[in-house]
């Protein structure tokens, strides 16, 4: 049995229809990727030439970044007063009991951490562990940042009572670091 392919205008039509077919066929599956894929490339190379200019101006100002950096020094307001470690560790105990006292509570314990070195710069570390309403925490991590000697809070563990049992005055149990850094001596280990 023969098959016959449409003659005259059905066959025009066909014809038509197939090569229509064809080339979206090839336009789906071929050009339109090809496309989208310089597209991306294009993309990422605007990407790249945005970073290259960004870096390059970095570059060229880091030569008086260093500069200033080496030349300026933090107020000696900002560090911790002491000979070594332990003196500063000692001094930041006092001023985290002081802020503790004016704040309305007393800590449950103080940990020194052991200190290390950052740069020009050793790094005093003490762990507080306390229970206080969270008025008077607040007020009391508030005091800690931002008064003398500069201090950080990190590693904050905060635990409140269940929601029922909750009230306003309800101690929250907190646990937190300070630091606090004090400038290295060539003497320092």
């Amino acid at each position: 049995m023969e098959a016959a392919l449409p003659e005259g205008p059905r066959g025009r039509m066909l014809a038509l229809a197939l090569t229509l077919t064809v080339l979206a066929v090839l336009w789906v599956g071929c050009v339109q990727p090809l496309l989208d894929w310089h597209a991306a490339r294009a993309e990422a190379l605007t990407q790249r030439q945005a970073l290259l200019q960004r870096m390059t101006a970095l570059v060229a100002d880091l030569p008086e970044l260093q500069r200033d950096s080496s030349s300026s020094r933090a107020p000696a307001a900002s560090l911790l007063e002491g000979g070594s470690d332990a003196i500063a560790g000692a001094a930041l105990q006092g001023v985290v009991q002081r802020l503790a006292s004016e704040a309305g509570v007393q800590p449950n314990s103080m940990e020194t951490l052991a200190a290390d070195q950052r740069g020009a710069y050793r790094r005093i570390g003490l762990r507080v562990a306390m229970a206080a309403p969270w008025p008077v925490l607040v007020d009391l991590l508030r005091a800690i940042e931002q008064g003398p000697p500069r201090m950080l809070i990190d590693d904050v563990s905060l635990r409140a009572p269940p929601v029922e049992l909750r009230t306003a005055s309800s101690p929250v149990s907190a646990a937190f670091t300070v630091l606090a850094f004090r400038p290295a001596t060539s003497a320092q280990p």
